[in-house]
């Protein structure tokens, strides 16, 4: 009987843990919270590897309903996370779905002037998706390249 319980107890703790690893909401179950964070279901990720501007720089509010905008448009957001967390959010890269096509959220946002590649890491992922208004966005020192 314990044997049993034990089997079972393994079986519900791997699975919570692998549904930890990637989500998948609809757009209506996913909040924005700032550029570079949201909220898909009941969960907070910051976005991997890029960096928005904060709260108070004039892009702010723009940038924030571009991102509502974009997720509003799919059909899905899938996250999958590192397994890594800052502050109270998972961190993770997302992907919409629109269409048959599955797209890369953080490629969007910085192509959309609305945040810089954080080479740190992201390994630059992002700097081909920089555009000139997103390399005037202030680059945290937490982003910068360490030597």
């Amino acid at each position: 009987m314990y044997k049993l319980i034990g089997i079972l107890f393994i079986t519900l703790i791997s699975h919570e843990v692998s549904f930890a690893d990637n989500i998948s909401c609809a757009p209506n179950q996913v909040q924005v919270i700032d550029a570079d964070t949201i909220k898909v279901c009941d969960k907070k990720i910051r976005l991997n590897g890029i960096s928005a501007a904060e709260r108070g720089h004039s892009s702010y509010v723009y940038c924030k309903e571009l991102v509502r905008a974009i997720i509003k448009k799919s059909t899905s957001v899938n996250c999958k996370l590192s397994g890594e967390k800052t502050y109270d959010r998972f961190v993770g890269i997302c992907h919409i779905n629109i269409g048959n096509s599955s797209k890369n959220l953080q490629e969007i946002i910085v192509g959309n002037h609305c945040a810089r590649d954080c080479e740190q890491y992201s390994n630059g992922k992002y700097k081909i998706y920089e555009t000139i208004e997103s390399k005037k966005l202030p680059l945290p020192n937490y982003c910068k390249k360490k030597n």
